[in-house]
This record gives structure tokens, C-alpha cells and sequence, in this order.
């Protein structure tokens, strides 16, 4: 299983896709700390230079790993599956005793070490950027849970890499699907309490986000609290042992139905 996962590493290595997705984690930090800045220069909008930083942390967790990560980890998967498609390596593939379960397990383990090397990623920048304007706190918090996000989000992107799977269209193709399982994730959190519980627990985004909320809640000042309270009054946040349990059956249920069809385009 190691030689298969470095086996992985090295068709993204041939297009530089550590490095972009290195890249792409300083893509939100950056403008988010002008804009937090600016706010708490021109409306002292922040009671002090810790609640600034974590206001800089939490949206760069919202924009950053629960929008722009997903589409990130489709294209990646797209690349992932579609390789040996386009080089017609499948029969290769079949003289060596290699099963399509070790192979998809190995494709997704490299989704889940690209999800936990962004999210990282996009907290030590993040916290480059602290350093210059507030100074930082909390840092091994911050890095750990910054990992903890990066697994859920790997397993709650399963159901994606099924469906660019099921479909295996074009590469477009699989962008606008990530695209749009993304922006369809993120705008059910501005619906939350429009939408029935269980809706809201299944939708990956909006149940790790708030249940991600809650955890920090007791380490950080934590952004519209208000909102937040209303949230656990009306139970809309998932516990630890039921968040877990609902991304672990998804997660399992689309690996499982992505190597059957994984198995079929093979043979």
C-alpha cells in the first residue's frame, strides 16, 4: 500500500501539484488579513489583537478549507482517476497483483494527506500573517485542529470523488461538479434553520462547521456568538460521537460504490 501511495505522490509530482496546492493555501490568508486589518483600524470592530487573529483564523477556515478545499480535492481526484483512462494503463494494471481496492484506497488516502497538508498549510499562513500585524495564540490548537478539519473534509469529499467516478466525463466536467458541490455546501450554512435537522446533519459543510464551532468556542472568541447560541438552543449542531458517525457511514458508502465502478471501468 505505501509504493502504491507513492506511486501517487509521484504522477502529482509531474504536475507540481504539491507546490499549487501550497500555493492555493495562501490564497484567502492574505486578502483576509487586509480585510480584518482594515476593519479593526477603521471601526475597532476587535477588542483586542488575540480576537482580531482569530477572526483572521475562523474565516480563512470558511473560505478557505470549507470552500475552497473541496474543489481543490475534486480536481485532484479528477487527475487521480482519470490518469489511468487517458494513458490506457488499466490492462497494465491488470498483469500486476494490484486489486481496485487497494487502488482507490490509495487514491484517497492522497486526497486525505493533500486535505491535512492545505488545511496546515492555511494555518501557519495564517499565522505568518498574524505574526506581522496582532501576534499569535494558541498555535498548536490552532495547527492540530486545522488537521482534525483536514480529515473531516477529506471524508466528507468521498461522496464528490464518487460521483467524478460514476459520470467520468472531462476534466471541465469535474471542475464545475466541485464547483458546485462546494458553493451548493457553503450556501446551505446561510440556510441552516430553514432546513430540517437531519438535512442539515447529512450536508458535510454546514454540520462539521458548526460542530467545529463548538469546539473552539471554549479556546477562542468565536465569530457572531449570538447566532452561534440560537444555533445550540435550537440543536442544530451535532455532537462529536454523531458527526462521526454520519461522515463515517457517507464516507464508507461512496468508497465502497467508488470501487465497484472503479472495478467496472477497469475490466
Amino acid at each position: 500500500m505505501l509504493n502504491l501511495i507513492r506511486c501517487e505522490f509521484w504522477k502529482m509530482k509531474r504536475k507540481m501539484f504539491v507546490q499549487l496546492v501550497l500555493a492555493a493555501s495562501f490564497l484567502f490568508p492574505v486578502p483576509l488579513t487586509a480585510i480584518v486589518y482594515y476593519l479593526n483600524i477603521s471601526q475597532n470592530k476587535y477588542a483586542t489583537k488575540a480576537a482580531a487573529f482569530d477572526a483572521l483564523w475562523q474565516s480563512v477556515i470558511g473560505f478557505g478549507m470549507l470552500l475552497l478545499l473541496p474543489c481543490i480535492l475534486g480536481i485532484v481526484a479528477a487527475l487521480l482517476f482519470f490518469m489511468e483512462r487517458d494513458n490506457d494503463t488499466f490492462k497494465n494494471l491488470r498483469t500486476i497483483p494490484i486489486t481496485s481496492s487497494q487502488m482507490v484506497i490509495a487514491k484517497c488516502i492522497v486526497l486525505l494527506l493533500f486535505s491535512i497538508l492545505f488545511c496546515i498549510s492555511s494555518t501557519v499562513a495564517s499565522i505568518l500573517c498574524g505574526f506581522v500585524f496582532w501576534g499569535v495564540n494558541d498555535i498548536l490548537f490552532k495547527v492540530l485542529f486545522s488537521a482534525v478539519y483536514g480529515v473531516l473534509i477529506a471524508v466528507s469529499t468521498l461522496p464528490l470523488v464518487l460521483l467524478i467516478v460514476f459520470f467520468s466525463r472531462s476534466y471541465i466536467f469535474s471542475v464545475m461538479l466541485c464547483v458546485f458541490y462546494s458553493i451548493f455546501n457553503l450556501l446551505s450554512t446561510f440556510s441552516m434553520t430553514a432546513l430540517p435537522k437531519w438535512l442539515l446533519f447529512i450536508l458535510p459543510t454546514p454540520s462539521i462547521m458548526m460542530w467545529g464551532t463548538q469546539q473552539m468556542a471554549s479556546r477562542i472568541a468565536v465569530n457572531d456568538a449570538e447566532d452561534f447560541q440560537n444555533f445550540a438552543q435550537m440543536g442544530l449542531i451535532p455532537s462529536t460521537p454523531q458527526l462521526f458517525l454520519i461522515l463515517g457511514a457517507i464516507g464508507t458508502v461512496s468508497l465502497l460504490l467508488s470501487v465497484y465502478l472503479y472495478k467496472k471501468r477497469s475490466e
